[in-house]
């Protein structure tokens, strides 16, 4: 293909060295915008799932959202990763459904996002309700850990400690401490409460049972001495 010499010259690099999607960031105003789509247009390039990401993200910058919407869909469609994530951002574009698709291959962002639409649910509901969608949201945050979204220990922790699962609750509220400290986020004397409270109401927890043993260890001794 000829690129015309009036090419701004980044744009020409770019273009021969099959980047286009740098060709058109470096571009600017109509210009960058027809070079591009003209290099992407139909008899340009072979129709890829890469290609139609990118004519994708050019209709996107150019506003044409409803051109952007059909490449994207079809980039996704054939499994592109970032076209799926893109079109997740926008629920015009159908983003729950691409965000669930997400998820089903393991992106922790995706995980991550679904965690918090059942941690947001279960606001306002009843209480039977509140624990469903608790577990729900659990259940993705654990998900989205694994998959590489640290953060989640925050969410889990929390949510554990709302259940009060406190013991459950403790090793995740310790390594979420240890990643805000890292990251220097702004919940961490937040948690530290969370974890302080759930140490002393597990301690007493045990204190209890281990007053119980004592006291039904007492009795099945009185009773057996009574027998004898």
């Amino acid at each position: 293909m000829t690129v015309p010499e009036e090419n701004p010259q980044n744009i020409q690099q770019s273009i021969h060295a099959d980047d286009s999607g740098v060709a058109f960031v470096q571009g600017s105003g109509t210009q960058h915008n027809n070079v591009t789509q003209n290099y992407f247009g139909s008899g340009g390039l072979p129709t890829t799932p890469e290609n139609l990401y990118r004519q994708g993200e050019m209709k996107l910058q150019a506003l044409e959202w409803d051109e952007a919407h059909l490449f994207l869909t079809a980039a996704a469609e054939a499994g592109h990763v970032e076209a799926m994530q893109r079109l997740s951002g926008f629920p015009s574009m159908g983003g729950a459904f691409w965000t669930q698709k997400l998820a089903e291959i393991g992106d922790a962002d995706a995980l991550y996002s679904l965690g918090m639409t059942a941690r947001a649910k279960r606001d306002g509901n009843y209480p039977r309700e509140r624990a469903m969608y608790r577990e729900e949201a659990l259940e993705w945050f654990e998900k989205a850990l694994q998959a590489g979204r640290e953060d989640a220990l925050v969410d889990i922790g929390y949510l554990l400690y709302e259940a009060e699962r406190y013991e459950e609750a403790i090793p995740y509220l310790e390594k979420a401490l240890q990643y805000l400290e890292r990251t220097g986020e702004s919940d961490e004397q937040f948690l530290a409460r969370r974890l302080k409270s759930s140490r002393k109401k597990v301690a007493r927890q045990r204190e209890r049972e281990a007053k119980m043993l004592r006291s039904d260890t007492g009795r099945r001794w009185w009773q057996t001495s009574k027998s004898d």
